[in-house]
Formats: structure tokens, sequence, C-alpha cells
């Protein structure tokens, strides 16, 4: 049969049209802002992992249902009666290619218009989720295809489908962590300088690769009691290995972390990641803002270094008072890394302060390196917070402002002392 005509009678080709506008849709209205948000450093492992996170379920759902109402075709159709003369390895393979093709678009073309929007150069390491997804394309097309060899097509095909999704997109909706990591959905969000490792690709590729080779003993000479024994040992043996990598793991599976930085400068010195363009700026910004913070007696020295955050990955950093940890790249993208340093260094002595007493102290900050708080930026946070409370805030802080330099270290003194009154 010509590739023309198997495409064209393939059950492929008219999910094809939906199943595609779908994965551009979800892309454009959902994952696009995912990887603006890593533009400033286009990272391959992000590039390939985040836009094809949320199309595993519905890539493995349409492939399965498709496989089996193109199963069940075949039967009706009494293929295997009149092509003797063909090994049925052959039929399988003529009737499948097509319908793992549609998987394997479906969750490469989310990823080129990742590649398209920030251009990286992929490694081995990052096309791994990618890899995963493929793999299980095919074992998910066997499975299905199986299936329709016993159930009616209008039976088989829909039960797959939600069945399929359900199975995996829900893996993560229950408190068994474990099954996560075993439905054949990659979605550890990696972000930065992460990448998958081989143990999680392993975990995850076993159990449904194992009830593909269930499904492939259908198809052998054996008796059917053998084939349940072969069946049933190798889904048990492959789900039990699975479950031994993954019981300890938690919600999240471990990642690889691997981060080149570029440190500049001292007191502070700046650490960001080795693709960062401008930090020499971040310098410049952060050293105003500690020696304004040391002009006003709110700090007695700059820290010896600030790391961004983005150089530990997912992983929190413990700082201490000679060195900190903010997200430098995130601020500087937002064109605020003064305000972080305000934040992270302007703290009342209590743990818990007023919250007025607070935002003075910080707005007061804020203008003082030309950043003007808006009503918006706060009350989006707090419910309560009205304009007129902003107004009144921002007319005391402006006055302070007008004050002497001593004058403003005095009221900041008091203002700090107030918002730790009786607090803990």
């Amino acid at each position: 049969m010509r590739i023309r005509t198997r495409i064209r009678t393939s059950s492929a080709l008219p999910a094809l049209p939906l199943a595609l506008g779908f994965v551009v849709l979800y892309y454009t209205e959902n994952t696009h802002s995912q990887i603006d948000f890593f533009s400033m450093y286009p990272d391959a492992s992000v590039l390939v992992q985040r836009p094809i996170e949320s199309m595993y379920a519905f890539a493995y759902a349409v492939v399965s249902a498709t496989a089996a109402w193109q199963g069940a075709r075949l039967k009706e159709a009494r293929v295997w009666e009149s092509a003797p003369y063909r090994k049925t390895w052959q039929i399988i393979a003529a009737a499948l290619v097509p319908i793992a093709a549609l998987g394997w678009l479906m969750l490469l073309t989310p990823v080129v218009m990742a590649f398209v929007q920030t251009p990286a150069v992929p490694t081995v390491r990052s096309l791994l989720p990618l890899l995963l997804g493929m793999a299980l394309t095919v074992a998910h097309a066997l499975i299905g295809f199986t299936v329709g060899q016993k159930v009616k097509p209008l039976v088989a095909a829909p039960v797959l489908l939600c069945l399929t999704f359900v199975a995996v997109a829900f893996s993560h909706a229950v408190e068994t962590t474990w099954l996560r990591h075993l439905a054949g959905e990659y979605s550890a969000a990696l972000g930065f300088g992460e990448s998958a490792t081989l143990l999680s690709m392993l975990a995850q590729i076993l159990p449904t690769t194992s009830l593909a080779v269930a499904a492939a003993a259908f198809w052998t000479g054996l008796s059917t009691v053998a084939r349940l024994a072969v069946g049933a040992s190798v889904v048990a043996l492959c789900t039990a290995s699975s479950y031994l990598i993954v019981k300890d793991w938690g919600s999240n599976p471990p990642v690889s972390v691997s981060i080149d930085r570029k440190c500049v400068g001292e007191g502070p010195r700046i650490c960001m990641p080795e693709g960062a363009q401008r930090v020499d700026q971040a310098k410049r910004a952060a050293d105003e803002t500690y020696r304004m913070l040391m002009s006003y007696g709110i700090i007695d020295a700059p820290p010896e270094a600030v790391h961004d955050t983005m150089l530990f990955g997912r992983f929190t950093q413990k700082p201490t008072a000679a060195t900190r940890y903010l997200p430098l790249s995130t601020a500087q993208r937002e064109g605020s890394i003064e305000k972080y340093i305000i934040k992270d260094s302007a703290r009342p002595a209590c743990r818990i302060p007023t919250t007025e007493e607070s935002r003075k102290i910080r707005f007061w900050l804020d203008l003082k390196v030309n950043q003007t708080p808006t009503f918006e930026s706060v009350s989006t946070g707090d419910p309560y917070y009205t304009r007129e409370k902003h107004s009144a805030i921002m007319g005391e802080v402006k006055k302070v402002s007008g004050l002497s330099a001593a004058g403003q270290k005095s009221w900041y003194r008091e203002t700090a002392e107030k918002a730790c009154e009786g607090r803990p």
C-alpha cells in the first residue's frame, strides 16, 4: 500500500485537524507566557519540557482512541483473513505508523513553537522528556490497537480516550504522590539550568511499556494462559521496579542542576547566570541601594555577596548576614532590583511587625530609589487596603522625604520601634 493511501485511509487523518488545533491553541493561550518568562536565559530543557507537560495526557488519549478505532476497523474488514500471506507485525506496523506519527506531531509542534519563540541549542539531555513522550505514544498506540480487536469501535475509542486521559492527567490530583512518577507524564516544571534525570525517565517509561509488552503478547502464538502469564509477569515486574525507584521522591522527581555563573565586583559581589548580559548594571543598582540604606542607618554594611536565586534552581538557600539570595534576574526584568534589596534589608527587628508601619518604611525607601508604590500593587494582596489609606501613607512618606537626613533617620527609628511594639 502506498504511503499516501495508507495515510488517507488511517483513522489518524480525521483526528489530525482537531488535535493540532488544540495543541496550537493551548500553546498560544497558556504556554507562550511561560516560555516568554525564560527569554532572558534561553534553556533547551525548559523549552522542551514546559510545552509538552500538559500535552502528554492529551496525546496519549488521542493516540489510544485512534488506534482502537483503527484496530476495530481492520477486524471488521477481515484484514487478517484477506491477507494471510502478510506477517501480522507488518499489518500492525502499517496501521500504527500514521497514528504514532500523529502523536509525535502533537508533542513536537509545541516544542518547535517554543524554540521559534526563544531560540536555543537543544542537547541530548534536554530532549529526554520529548523522547519519553514519543516512546510512550507508540506504546499507547499498540495498547489501543489491541483493545480494538476485542471491543467494538464505538465503545473502545471513547472509553480509551477518557480512561487514558484520566489515568495520566489525574495522577497529579491524588494524594498518592508516587503515582504521578509512573503515569508517563513528566511534569517537573523544569527551571533554568535544570534537566531531567535518566532514572526519572526510566520510572515513567516502565509501567506503560510493560502494558504494551502484554498487549504484544496477545499477537503471539502462545496459549491464552501463557499470554496472560507473560503479560501479568512483565507488568508486575516493571511496575514494582518503578515503584521502588520513586517511592521516596515526594511530589517532585529529582532533577539535575548545572548552571555556570558570572560574578562581578566586591562589597557586594553580584553573581548571576553566565548568560546574563547586564550583570554590571545589576551591580551598580545594588551599590547605590546599599549606600542609601547605610546613609539612613538601616544597615551597617552591605553583604559580601548577593547571589541570583536562579543559580540554584528550585532549591532554596539559607541566607546569612554576609551572603544574600535574591531573584536578581526577575528583578532586572521588572526594573526593580532596588525594591528587592530594600525588602530584603529593611526588616524590623521583630518577626511579625505591624502592617501599616512596615508599609510606611517600604514606601519611604521606594521613593528613595525612584520607585513609586501604586495602590494596585498593594491592594492585590490585601482586600482591606483602601485608596484612602494609600493616599494617607503616601502623603506621610513624601512629607518625611522632605526632612533633613537626620530627621528622616529619626523617623525611621521611631517607625521601626512602633512596628514591633508588643510584637513577637
